[in-house]
């Protein structure tokens, strides 16, 4: 059970309470060692009432304070007439402190005169302590203004965050919107080689299998990242569709470690990189061609692998991103994990294609 309430006003008033507190005990502790110097004997309780009420009550002076220094506030161009307009608030909150406070110190038993002459006393006290009470007003009204300068600060921050979350948002659903209508295009272009082969049982199977991949691609309102073994499972249901076109000539093999599968991506990252391994790998052998995806997980990276025995990418090594689904899946990852991202695509050591995914490692999506 908490100890401290949870409410923000709440929360604000009682630290306001435990600081007016600790000055109180501060300021007895102080009179009751001016008073036993003097040769004076004092009780614990005399000291108190003495000290206590004397913060006590300008913490009771606080929505005051704040209320003028935000209904009239300071500034460079305009700064006279706020300035004397809290110099007037000071003087009658100044007066009023310590009326109050002789009338609790003598409701307390702390008799100084009689009461009728209480507020001719109170009248010369305040004169008396004006210098210190003007320096605990100035103090408050500093301390409001610096907790709304603060406030103000930290509200423009949010605003500036959120508003470039907005705008790396609206980025990265640009970018996946244009894997749409790029998918699409691949899938009916596969759709037609089929029917042009006459093999219309195999392109009546694929556009079944492209309905159920059109749910996941086309969903109005996608994640950004979902788990690895969400996005494997939409590949496998990928690749069953292309294994239509290529009949025997393709051979997958998917290897993920247990960890790896709870990982968080970037949804539809592996779909593109497929689709250019059996592009520009699979497409170009004339016998069987093998396809291998390997995830693996360790010391807070991911690493994707698609690889194929295909005749390799024109280039020895580099990014290879020169087509519209490579591009757009690195400027994906940029947007998504900055410099902690890297996107390779190069020949294998055997030959062929290898393209790696690095990515750090999320058990959650950002």
């Amino acid at each position: 059970m908490p100890l401290m309430p949870q409410h923000p006003r709440r929360v604000a008033a009682f630290q306001v309470f435990v600081v007016a507190s600790l000055l109180g005990l501060i300021a007895a502790g102080q009179h009751n060692l001016t008073m036993r110097s003097d040769g004076g004997d004092i009780t614990l309780w005399h000291a108190l009432v003495m000290g206590m009420p004397y913060w006590y009550l300008w913490a009771l002076f606080l929505p005051f304070v704040a209320w003028s220094a935000r209904r009239f506030p300071l500034s460079r161009e305009h700064w006279l007439a706020p300035a004397t307009l809290q110099l007037g608030f000071a003087l009658i909150a100044t007066l009023l402190h310590s009326l109050l406070e002789m009338g609790v110190q003598h409701g307390l038993g702390m008799r100084h005169t009689s009461f009728g002459m209480l507020t001719i006393f109170s009248l010369s006290r305040a004169f008396w302590s004006l210098p210190t009470n003007l320096l605990a007003y100035l103090a408050i009204l500093g301390i409001v203004i610096a907790a709304d300068s603060s406030r103000r600060a930290r509200q423009g921050e949010l605003a500036t965050a959120s508003l470039g979350a907005e705008l790396a948002e609206s980025r990265l659903r640009a970018l996946r919107s244009q894997l749409n209508p790029h998918f699409l295009f691949n899938a009916m272009n596969s759709i037609a080689m089929l029917v042009r082969k006459r093999q219309n049982d195999a392109a009546v199977t694929m556009i079944a299998g492209l309905s159920d991949l059109l749910r996941n691609v086309l969903d109005e309102h996608p994640p950004q990242e979902v788990p690895l073994r969400d996005e494997l499972a939409f590949v496998e249901r990928y690749l069953a569709v292309e294994q239509l076109r290529f009949q025997d000539r393709l051979k997958v093999r998917i290897a993920a470690d247990a960890r790896a599968l709870d990982a968080y991506v970037p949804n539809l990252v592996l779909q593109p990189v497929v689709e250019n391994a059996l592009k520009h790998g699979i497409a170009r052998r004339a016998s069987a061609g093998n396809l291998t995806i390997s995830a693996q997980a360790d010391n807070g990276t991911l690493v994707l692998r698609v690889s194929d025995d295909g005749p390799g990418p024109d280039q020895p090594n580099g990014d290879g991103a020169s087509g519209v689904g490579l591009r757009n899946i690195r400027a994906r990852l940029q947007h998504l994990y900055g410099p902690e991202e890297r996107f390779q695509l190069e020949r294998g050591p055997q030959g062929g294609a290898v393209a790696t995914l690095t990515l750090p490692y999320r058990a959650s999506p950002a």
